[in-house]
């Protein structure tokens, strides 16, 4: 929480300003470090580092491809063709490559650079003219040829270099951080036709400054004799260090403020500390760990760098970024720095109890180089303690033996038959299980020991006399777990002979004292056992019965182990689990335990809740209020909180989010007389930034205030009472400026409610009715949301605890109404359009959240692509989104195919996340699809460049078209429609969701079917046709031609059709028959007929009485030859109330009342236009019919589709055409032709604002001084030669001779 605690006690009034201004600073620091971690995020620094002994310019080709300076015989290889052999490996090589004899990714290239070297670029080629090479490969090195280590990345994963893309060109791969080595290797690991490589490395040679501690000394630097003493805003400690032992202290360096910085190794970890000063309420103590598994005796490099608050730890490559706590930037030192230990541990910042026991190198701090002025015995630098040849690193390091699978073992020998059993090795795995120690005695029995579960280590015992002992050792003696397989170190020692049996692992001992009966064996297994889950980890300094084992020579046999290296991995370290997911891990893999966190997935990285209230309420039912959490910003830095949700879009009703606090209920105030002397601080159930957060994107937000008052004034200035202050009481809120208006009124009113209204406040007080000092209330809501939340409320005037002073306030909780989560929405119009964003940083996880809508079938919504990786969402087939992606193992699928259709022009949600143990994807709330990542020391993560592409991809083609909106990369909104809108981004996008069929382009009752790039309409239930359904589709008849309809019982008209009859006509002949329904049997028909005065009549006879009903004589005679449309349709009970229409004249309505007991025309069969019978042509119409509508049916649109339907007859044959009757096709004007711009201009950062580049400035700024210089030097030298040919000069004649 980053509000200041909440006060209760009695101080005093500055204790009390204090106290709130360390809060809003707080605070402020708090927003500041959110925006910071969301840039970082966003952003990886692939800056190479610079070392001191190696600058840039300085590193040279070592050599590789001469043969005078590195002999043939420095080249080796895991196998080689014939006539490949590995001297062929060097870069430009003429004759031919090294060739791998196997392919496969074992396969490697080996160089002896002849002495140690700083090492900061690489260089490969394939084999020249051949079309074999390596694509990719990693690269590793070694001080000793035995003990080799992989170059790793920033996160502590083995870096997979891209290699070259033909035979012949050179690819140059720079180290982000050089390491020191003499000996590399080259791993293939892709390549094409076969492995054929040739290699060069780039560095410079390396000095070493080596001292060695024992653990009883130590090295310092006097600092207290500078003048003036050491004060730095930046800091730069470079060292190199190799230990055996888990603690010790490194270096600590401390001054008479209270700061300090302190590196120590604690439990096999590095521990840094540092305090650039502290205060009464912050203290500035920051820890950080980085880096594990350091006391394997070789060499770990180390980087500290430091700006103003900003650290980086880099352990060997993997970088910790981080902040210091409290308020300061500066680092005074003015005591001393220790190098390898102290005097006494009773120092600030020192957690271990020991001093360093091993060899530190060319250890730097500041530009001070420690080893080489103690060592040159300058002034200020001394040794302290035992430090036996100090300049020499002699350590030995123990041999190890990485046991790698589940069948792993040693097996050795030693003599059978004496009665004493004797054990001892050291062993550090992170796997719960697997066989220690295995041995059968001579005669019957034996003894084992395994690791179980929980990390404990089993025994069991059993002696020729089937007697058993059975317990279990826990790891006692540490406080941070029992369990012994937490990667470190421990001593395991089983000592059994005929009196007692006992088993140590550390110092912790189970002893069992009894008679046994046994005679040791001769073959002792370790790590394993022929059957059985064995030992995965590291074991050394082995010995049995006394006798050390050498693991170097032969005197054992083995299986499945690697001699001469500890491979154990530390997969926690630096911790895969985001937002405080814990990390377990065996040999193979880790996994995450997100817990309460929060977070989800396999590496805790994206929100287990949703976005707002709003999203919420999108996929519940309940509109009721329901307790929740929300997370502002899903996979971002902002964390989750519990808030309250009410309402439900869909119902029409409102969204409310309430966000509660420590203040709902009245609370007194008493005793506290002076203004300020009171100070509440609310206290959330969110913090600031992300209260911030949730009303900066709400429409509104309120929130109540009240004060009940007994005595006791709030905003009246107290005057002489209290000189300094201008009211009683006020507020603060995320501003931090004092508030003097309370709830109801407006800001800068200095004023409650009741003294903004006519009737104004109690005691006739102009401000307030608690300045009245009466029992009264002030209350109401404060609405400005930008002043929001409330934070803190001042009170005076309480009097003291006897008086009868006393107040009570409340603040309800934080409402906000509205979110403008989902207002960033744009439409891509066109398929090859497309808004380009900064790369996707997914290294070592990332996600990316986003809602479309369309009625495209196929198209690509999201791309970027790499060397050779790639990641790209799209939409296929109208019912499937798919998540591809590659990382550099081939491309990869996953895909949720829905029962319903996407592309149905409604909302739909898609989130996907990358990390490196799993791809996984979900489109709305449907089970999620995921692709699980194989883990090792092959770790792929995703490593893209350039642009990522929303809307299209790369190439800008198949692109998505439809509606976008909300998109979120790792947390982030992108501001797509900030873009659209300052027409940074312009061709084939648009602002919101706005689609064609918005404009009304389909006319007559066609329904407009939306395309976002175009649209279609729908003409099929309206008696139009054509594109915008505004070509009218009629016929020309004359008296003997008609149309004739026959329906069957699958299609046409049932016995309740007919209510709903539209005909549009033109004639200039009376009578006339414009449509006609029959039976089969021509005894029951319904008809609309041109009537023999011009009108229109509607007819019918279904077998009881005739039915009859004419338009109205209002003086209009329609047989006019112009366009008219005529309207029947029928109402009431089964249809019994006829109305007819002409145009927009009156209609006329009639009943068919009582007598007619049917008015349904049962089993209709044909349907006539124009006539009923080519054989009389009396009532035929002779003009123009269109329009015609039957209900549903439309005759003439089927009468003239092609082909013809086979139930409609056309009379007389081949005479009948489709007509328009007089009108023209109604039309829209096509859209504006849009070109694609060549260019859409630079990368631009929509989330923060780009900084100007210092370099770029410099250079226009010298550019610009250069310019003025120049042109002032062309001033000067024209004045003088105007002055030489112009003005007066001297000679030694008379003027005027």
């Amino acid at each position: 929480m980053c509000l200041p605690v909440n006060h209760s006690g009695h101080v005093t009034g500055r204790e009390v300003q204090n106290t709130v201004a360390m809060g809003r600073l707080r605070c402020v620091i708090a927003v500041i470090f959110s925006v910071f971690s969301i840039v970082q995020c966003l952003q990886r620094d692939p800056t190479p580092y610079r070392d001191s002994d190696c600058p840039e310019g300085a590193p040279v080709g070592l050599g590789v491809n001469n043969g005078r300076r590195i002999p043939d015989g420095a080249f080796t290889a895991s196998s080689s063709h014939v006539n490949r052999e590995p001297a062929k490996g060097r870069l430009d090589e003429q004759s031919g490559a090294w060739t791998a004899k196997v392919q496969d990714s074992s396969q490697w290239l080996a160089v002896d650079l002849g002495r140690e070297y700083v090492i900061t670029k690489l260089q490969t080629q394939g084999r020249q003219g051949s079309g074999e090479y390596v694509s990719e490969y990693m690269f590793a090195f070694s001080n000793d040829a035995i003990t080799w280590r992989y170059y790793t990345n920033e996160f502590g994963i083995r870096e997979i270099f891209v290699g070259n893309k033909n035979s012949q060109d050179t690819e140059t791969r720079v180290l982000k951080y050089p390491v020191m080595g003499r000996y590399v290797r080259f791993h293939p690991q892709r390549w094409v036709e076969i492995i054929s490589l040739r290699v060069e490395i780039y560095g410079c040679p390396y000095n070493p400054e080596v001292a060695r501690f024992s653990g009883e000394g130590y090295i310092y630097y006097d600092l207290s004799t500078l003048n003036p003493p050491p004060s730095t805003t930046e800091d730069l400690i470079k060292l190199r260090f190799k230990a055996s032992n888990q603690n010790g202290v490194l270096l600590y360096a401390d001054g008479n403020q209270g700061d300090f910085v302190a590196l120590q190794l604690h439990r096999g970890n590095l521990l840094f500390s540092i305090d650039l000063g502290s205060t009464q309420l912050r203290r500035g103590l920051t820890q950080q760990t980085g880096g594990s598994l350091l006391d394997d005796s070789q060499w770990h490099d180390v980087i500290i760098r430091r700006n103003h608050t900003k650290v980086t730890l880099v352990v060997d490559r993997l970088e910790t970024h981080f902040e210091t706590n409290g308020l300061f930037y500066r680092l005074n030192l003015d005591k001393k720095i220790y190098l390898g230990g102290l005097l006494t541990f009773n120092m600030n910042g020192i957690s271990v109890k020991y001093n360093f026991d091993g060899c530190m190198d060319n250890v730097v701090f500041n530009g001070v180089r420690m080893i080489r002025d103690t060592k040159n015995g300058y002034q200020g630098f001394s040794m302290v303690g035992v430090m036996p040849d100090p300049w020499n690193c002699k350590m030995t390091a123990p041999m190890p033996a990485t046991f790698y699978s589940l069948d792993s073992y040693i097996k050795t020998s030693s003599d059978a038959g004496g009665g004493v059993f004797r054990v001892r090795f050291e062993f550090r795995t992170h796997d719960e299980d697997g066989i220690l120690l295995y041995h059968e005695f001579q005669e019957g029995g034996n003894i084992r020991a395994f690791l179980d579960k929980d990390g404990y280590v089993n025994y069991q015992l059993t002696d020729q006399s089937g007697q058993k002992i059975e317990d279990k050792v826990r790891n006692t003696a540490v406080e941070y777990t029992s369990s012994f397989s937490d990667g470190l170190w421990h001593a395991f020692s089983v000592v059994a002979n005929q009196e007692m049996l006992n088993v140590t692992v550390d110092m912790n001992s189970k002893v069992s004292s009894r008679t046994l009966q046994l005679k040791k064996g001769a073959d002792y297994y370790i790590g394993g056992y022929t059957v059985g889950i064995s030992f995965r980890g590291c074991i050394r300094n082995i010995e049995r019965d006394y006798k050390p084992l050498d693991l170097k020579g032969t005197d054992f046999t083995s299986k499945d182990i690697q001699v001469g290296t500890c491979g154990l991995l530390d997969r926690c370290t630096p911790n895969p689990c985001e937002n405080g997911g814990i990390c377990d891990q065996d040999w193979n893999t880790f996994t995450c335990d997100c817990g309460t966190s929060g977070y989800e997935g396999a590496v805790c990285h994206r929100s287990s809740y949703y976005l707002s209230c709003d999203m919420h309420k999108m996929y519940t039912s309940d509109e009721n209020e329901e307790k929740t959490f929300i997370d502002p910003d899903g996979s971002g830095p902002l964390k989750p909180f519990q808030a309250l949700c009410s309402g439900k879009v869909e119902l029409s009703k409102e969204v409310v989010t309430k966000i509660g606090h420590n203040s709902e209920d009245l609370i007194t105030v008493n005793g506290y007389q002076a203004p300020n002397f009171y100070v509440r601080q609310i206290e959330y159930d969110a913090d600031l930034p992300e209260l911030t957060a949730i009303i900066e994107r709400a429409a509104t937000c309120t929130q109540g205030l009240s004060y009940k008052c007994r005595n006791s004034r709030l905003l009246k200035n107290p005057a002489d009472e209290a000189p300094g202050f201008s009211h009683w009481g006020w507020w603060v809120g995320r501003t931090f400026q004092p508030m003097y208006y309370w709830g109801g009124a407006a800001p800068g009113s200095g004023k409650c409610e009741c003294g903004l209204t006519e009737v104004g406040c109690a005691g006739n007080m102009p401000l307030c009715n608690c300045d009245s000092k009466l029992n009264e209330t002030d209350e109401g809501q404060i609405q400005h949301k930008d002043y929001l939340p409330i934070l803190e409320l001042h009170f005076g005037d309480t009097g003291t605890a006897v008086d009868d002073k006393i107040g009570y306030h409340k603040v309800d909780k934080l409402e906000c109404r509205g979110d403008n989560l989902l207002d960033n929405v744009i439409t891509f119009r066109k398929p090859d359009a497309s808004i380009k964003l900064s790369t996707f940083e997914a290294e070592p996880s990332g996600d990316i959240w986003f809602q479309f809508k369309t009625t495209a079938f196929d198209g690509i919504m999201v791309h970027q692509s790499g060397k050779p990786d790639f990641v790209k969402i799209a939409i296929a087939n109208g019912n499937t989104v798919q998540f591809s992606y590659d990382v550099g193992n081939g491309a990869q699928v996953i895909e949720y195919r829905s029962t319903n259709a996407l592309n149905d022009d409604q909302w739909h949600t898609v989130h996907v996340e990358k990390n490196r143990k799993e791809a996984w994807l979900r489109v709305d709330n449907f089970p999620a699809q995921t692709s699980q990542e194989g883990i090792g020391e092959k770790t792929r993560t995703l490593d893209l460049q350039g642009y990522l592409f929303i809307g299209a991809s790369v190439e800008d083609r198949n692109g998505y078209v439809g509606c976008m909106r909300g998109l979120r990369i790792n947390g982030v909104l992108q501001d797509l429609r900030g873009l659209v809108h300052r027409e940074e981004v312009t061709y084939g996008v648009s602002e919101g969701c706005v689609g064609k069929c918005a404009n009304q382009m389909c006319f007559n009752g066609g329904t407009c079917i939306e395309g976002y790039s175009g649209y279609t309409c729908d003409c099929a239930y309206t008696p139009f046709r054509g594109w915008n359904c505004g070509r009218e589709v009629g016929v020309n008849l004359l008296k003997e031609y008609m149309i004739q309809y026959e329906f069957s019982a699958e299609q046409g008209l049932s016995a309740t059709d007919f209510m709903h009859v539209r005909v549009g006509f033109t004639t200039k002949k009376k009578q006339g028959i414009l449509l006609q329904l029959q039976d089969a049997t021509n005894t029951e028909y319904i008809s609309l007929e041109i009537n023999n005065a011009g009108g229109v009549k509607f007819a019918l006879d279904v077998g009881s009485e005739r039915f009859e009903v004419n338009t109205p004589n209002h003086g209009i005679d329609y047989t006019n030859g112009q366009q008219h449309e005529v309207r029947m349709w029928r109402t009431g009970e089964n249809g019994k109330v006829v109305h007819i229409q002409v145009d927009n004249y009156p209609e006329e309505s009639m009943s068919y009342g009582t007598k007619f007991s049917d008015n349904i025309l049962d089993d209709p069969r044909y349907l006539f236009v124009g006539n009923n019978s080519t054989q009389s042509t009396a009532r035929g119409f002779e003009g123009c019919i269109f329009r015609m509508e039957i209900d549903n049916v439309y005759p003439l649109k089927r009468a003239f589709q092609d082909p013809k339907p086979t139930f409609v007859k056309l009379y007389p044959e081949g005479k009948l055409r489709e007509d328009m009757c007089g009108y023209e096709e109604t039309t829209v004007l096509p859209d504006p032709i849009e070109s694609r711009p060549i260019n859409q201009g630079d990368l631009v950062d929509i989330t923060y604002p780009t900084p100007p580049d210092p370099v770029i400035e410099k250079k226009i700024i010298g550019g610009v001084i250069g310019a003025i210089c120049f042109i002032i030097v062309l001033v000067i030298i024209g004045l003088i030669f105007y002055c030489r040919d112009k003005g007066d000069y001297e000679t030694k004649e008379a003027k005027g001779a």
